[in-house]
């Protein structure tokens, strides 16, 4: 398809306008092509820069988008769909596995809780990498586990560092300080096709209690030594290493703001970029991150960080924005280029739907997953976009503790490892 569109642009260049293929099949090969190829075409013509204008166009690329007539929709085969729930009056949560048009069809799965002395686990991100996930507690107090449910695989991560350590054994902080509080902030979960290695990024700030001064920010006192930094995971060498890089932490520390694609960690940051609000992705193989500005249209003063929430999400291989306004809609965007602020597309608007809380997750097929003013969980098609509908799953949310996870069963070893 895309050695079509070359075809007839090297034709074009060659013979001038006497090449013509006629519109209508034009458009309906361009909404067949993934956004970062349609945006290579878009200098073609101006009537193709504009399509994305084009309600009709629109549509068909949306349609496409979640068809399985798409080399698209493979990114997705074999995915299943899991939720967890937290049950607070046995200190457990609960991991159900949805199926059915209508994900009618729930089954409890046998799974056991590996934070014993936390009411709620939590699942890094959005998705299984290689049928693997990363839990962690709910307190974000660094401990962390790698599970595969269908091996019953558990890797625990340790908490402390070299670089943590190099810090409690400073006489002169010591001598400073009655005590050091460290905070993990988890920031990806991916795996290193390079190396065969999971990995795990987080960001640590630190807080301490000052002879003089109290409980205060270390940042305050011009302590760099205890300036924050950021550390990697290695599973094949069970240790964390300390990047030297600076980059954006995000700021939101919520559900749905990173999520992996293909070796890389995204996630959504509003402080320390220089265009403002942007996308941080940082490639596991070589340790190296770029930004993507996120700046809304010129009539949108809502857009991104002044929404009500936000949300990055995986479209069928594709980084989506996901956000939810004051006029109580949702508005979607897809990226097609990293680095490049005007590679996000806006491909649909929907709604009004009111009654919104937050969300929980996205489907296989352009499935929107939230919970609802009332604590049910809810769920709408992006495929249909009128009328705009939602279906109950039949749970309720409490807090923000439901999850809904896209899962790859894998049965090959966790880097044969199992603690």
């Amino acid at each position: 398809m895309k050695e079509t569109l070359t075809t007839y642009t090297n034709l074009r260049k060659r013979k001038g306008e006497h090449i013509y293929i006629p519109d209508d099949i034009v458009f309906s090969i361009l909404s067949k092509l993934p956004i970062k190829s349609f945006k290579r075409f878009e200098c073609v013509a101006k009537s193709w820069s504009l399509l994305f204008q084009n309600h009709h166009f629109i549509n068909m690329f949306r349609i496409n988008l979640f068809s399985s007539n798409t080399h698209r929709c493979s990114y997705y085969d074999g995915a299943s769909l899991l939720l967890m729930v937290c049950d607070y009056g046995q200190d457990k949560y609960n991991l159900y596995s949805l199926s059915g048009e209508r994900f009618e069809n729930k089954v409890k799965l046998n799974c056991s809780n590996p934070f014993q002395n936390r009411v709620c686990t939590r699942s890094f991100g959005f998705g299984s990498v290689n049928g693997t996930l990363c839990l962690y507690d709910d307190g974000y107090s660094g401990e962390t586990v790698l599970w595969n449910p269908a091996t019953k695989a558990i890797k625990r991560l340790p908490y402390d560092s070299e670089a943590i350590k190099a810090i409690e054994s400073d006489e002169e902080i010591a001598n400073d300080f009655a005590s050091l509080d460290f905070d993990m902030h988890l920031h990806g979960f991916g795996y290193d096709d390079l190396t065969n290695d999971y990995k795990v990024i987080r960001y640590v700030t630190i807080t301490g209690e000052h002879a003089g001064y109290g409980c205060i920010s270390i940042d305050d006192l011009g302590y760099v030594a205890l300036l924050p930094f950021w550390e990697i995971y290695s599973l094949r060498s069970n240790s964390w290493k300390r990047l030297d890089v600076d980059m954006p932490p995000t700021s939101l520390y919520l559900e749905g703001t990173q999520v992996y694609m293909d070796g890389v960690c995204h996630w959504l940051s509003e402080e320390d970029c220089v265009a403002g609000s942007c996308l941080v992705s940082f490639y596991l193989s070589n340790e190296v991150f770029i930004t993507t500005p996120i700046t809304g249209d010129e009539d949108d003063d809502d857009f991104v960080f002044k929404a009500s929430w936000i949300n990055l999400a995986l479209v069928n291989g594709s980084i989506a924005l996901i956000s939810y306004h004051k006029d109580m809609t949702f508005h979607i965007s897809i990226l097609g280029e990293f680095g490049a602020e005007e590679s996000w597309t806006k491909l649909l608007i929907v709604g009004p739907m009111p009654c919104v809380k937050h969300p929980i997750g996205t489907g296989t097929k352009g499935e929107i997953f939230f919970v609802r003013d009332d604590e049910e969980l809810v769920w709408f098609d992006l495929r249909k976009t009128f009328p705009q509908m939602t279906v109950e799953l039949g749970f309720k949310g409490v807090g923000e503790t439901s999850q809904i996870i896209v899962y790859k069963e894998n049965i090959l070893p966790l880097g044969g490892i199992n603690n």
